[in-house]
């Protein structure tokens, strides 16, 4: 809440970047918490605060976290001073392993009565710790945590047990959330975080950094003295980690500071991200629609920038207003950006119970998901469990979808939407004008040349067009690491619905090919449409002034005289 009389506004770091982009932070101090975090909308206010403070600009700037590269940082601001607050922590003894994994490290501290924390990478990783600790008959309490758990099933971690605790989790028990009873800390030392690489997001496993290491040690620190066992397989690790400027797509910074009047070329950033990735972010806004070949930011552009979405998802929006299908296309983006609102099975072999809501869908994953959304919205939590929704995503992406309404309110006359399947589809390619495909021996090729193969989640049957997003996924083999070229959330297309949507990556080919067609007394020609680089369309047509006419009917003209003598 803000208002006039406000003296202290506490907000979050992307509604602080929004009104500093549209000029409203009228402030005298601007404190930024959680700095390490690094994530882009930090290292984007950074950077902007920077440039103003450059310009003489009136207000001072605090830059807080309990791990940062201090003097590093404070050279950037032109040697700014540091201060140095000291932490209370209890003394945590740092713990050779002699077990041959996570499990039997953690075992060993059960049984010496300590409330265990194990870091796994992830969930399947979880599933076979927990398996481990359950099979060695040791006296505890057993508790996974990851993000895709229900908030009651979350809640076990919280809860105090008459014999010792044993919590496997992922990295949300790093920093998100503190676990009050726990004085042992096992670590893996191994996260699977999202990066994207030549411009496809993709899911990495990979070593923590030691900054992280260190945040993971003090879990083990808070109430009492504690043990921490590092089990990272890594020797060559990284300080501190990888900022998320270096790791993600940076379209939705860029237009978002092309709206305020700047191109990030021109600002200086802490974690300064590569001229080639600011490039490929303008080659893609352009593709979009949102700006145009000068970098200036168009209608559709600006529309785009004030949707909280990631730009693909908003564009679709933009375009469903056009269309008249706004509210199917809000619940798509919703799910786009939360994530797929069914729950994975258990097993490969298993099928997904989510699947008989949709026997009739086999040409796209997005009306798919939109048909167990409508299905859900009918039934009791007990009952999305029971048909393999995913309660947690669901629900978040109804908050998502919320948000978006109260964003578009007063800008968007008309929610409602006729339900008309192709605008609907049409609507979904206008932020995929990217990722088309084509179905080719087994694989689907894009412009790139990439083969990938649909996600095993897909209930898209064969087709010839696809449009999808590509996704990278690092998975642990018996052979060892192995990576998995996917496209997901993928919806079967007339490749020239593209070809309208984004008119300004449609190239031409005329004239190829001619030869004299005598049942239309006419040179035909071969006509040849590419989008984006992919040939989309081959056909033959009349041509009767083309600049060969005259030699080409000459020559069929000779070849009917030879064959009559």
């Amino acid at each position: 809440k803000d208002s006039k009389s406000t003296r202290c506004l506490f907000c979050t770091d992307g509604l602080a970047l929004v009104r500093e982009l549209m000029g409203q932070g009228k402030h005298q101090i601007l404190v930024l918490d959680e700095v390490h975090e690094w994530n882009i909308n930090i290292e984007t206010l950074v950077a902007w605060v920077k440039h103003h403070l450059a310009l003489g600009a009136d207000f001072k700037v605090v830059l807080m976290s309990a791990t940062i590269e201090a003097k590093k940082l404070a050279k950037f601001f032109g040697d700014a001073p540091v201060i140095e607050v000291p932490g209370r922590i209890f003394p945590v003894e740092d713990k050779t392993p002699t077990g041959r994994n996570n499990a039997e490290e953690a075992i060993a501290l059960l049984r010496k009565g300590h409330n265990v924390l194990v870091f796994e990478a992830g969930k399947k990783e979880i599933a076979e710790t927990t398996e481990l600790i359950t099979r060695s008959g040791v006296s505890a309490e057993i508790v996974p945590l990851h993000g895709e758990l229900e908030s009651s099933e979350q809640a076990r971690a919280f809860r105090h047990f008459p014999i010792p605790k044993c919590v496997v989790s992922t990295n949300v028990a790093q920093t998100s959330v503190t676990i009050d009873d726990i004085d042992a800390v096992v670590d893996g030392g191994m996260e699977r975080r999202v990066e994207v690489s030549d411009g496809v997001e993709g899911l990495y496993l990979k070593a923590i950094s030691l900054a992280d290491s260190k945040q993971r040690k003090g879990r083990a620190g808070r109430c009492k003295a504690g043990v921490y066992v590092d089990m990272c397989p890594a020797t060559d690790r990284s300080d501190f980690p990888v900022a998320e400027i270096l790791r993600s797509r940076l379209d939705q910074t860029v237009l978002r500071l092309a709206e305020a009047g700047f191109d990030m070329e021109e600002l200086d950033f802490f974690h300064q991200p590569e001229k080639a990735e600011i490039h490929e972010a303008k080659r893609a806004l352009k593709a979009l629609g949102c700006m145009d070949d000068k970098g200036q930011v168009t209608a559709i552009g600006n529309k785009v920038a004030r949707l909280p979405l990631s730009v693909q998802f908003a564009r679709m929006v933009v375009e469903a207003y056009r269309l008249g299908v706004v509210d199917d296309v809000l619940t798509i983006a919703a799910i786009l950006e939360q994530g797929e609102i069914t729950a994975r099975p258990k097993s490969q072999y298993e099928t997904a119970k989510w699947r008989k809501l949709v026997v009739t869908e086999d040409s796209s994953d997005l009306m798919a998901q939109l048909l167990v959304w409508k299905a859900a919205e009918s039934m009791s939590k007990d009952k999305m469990v029971e048909n393999g929704i995913f309660v947690k995503a669901i629900f978040q992406a109804r908050e998502k979808r919320r948000h978006l309404s109260e964003a578009l309110r007063g800008k968007v006359r008309d929610f409602r939407s006729s339900g008309n399947r192709e605008n609907i589809l049409k609507a979904v390619c206008a932020g995929m004008v990217d990722h088309l495909y084509k179905y080719s021996y087994g694989f689907w090729v894009n412009g790139d040349d990439t083969s990938r193969q649909l996600a095993r989640e897909s209930v898209v049957v064969r087709g010839e067009w696809i449009v999808g997003l590509p996704f990278d996924l690092q998975i642990t083999t018996r052979r060892g690491q192995m990576m998995l070229r996917l496209v997901r959330m993928v919806t079967k297309v007339d490749p020239m619905w593209l070809a309208d949507i984004a008119p300004q990556l449609v190239k031409i080919e005329e004239g190829a090919d001619p030869y004299f067609d005598p049942t239309l007394d006419s040179v035909v020609s071969t006509r040849r449409v590419h989008f984006n680089g992919t040939q989309i369309r081959e056909e033959s047509v009349p041509v009767p002034n083309h600049p060969e006419a005259t030699s080409v009917f000459a020559s069929w003209l000779a070849g009917q005289m030879t064959v009559r003598r």
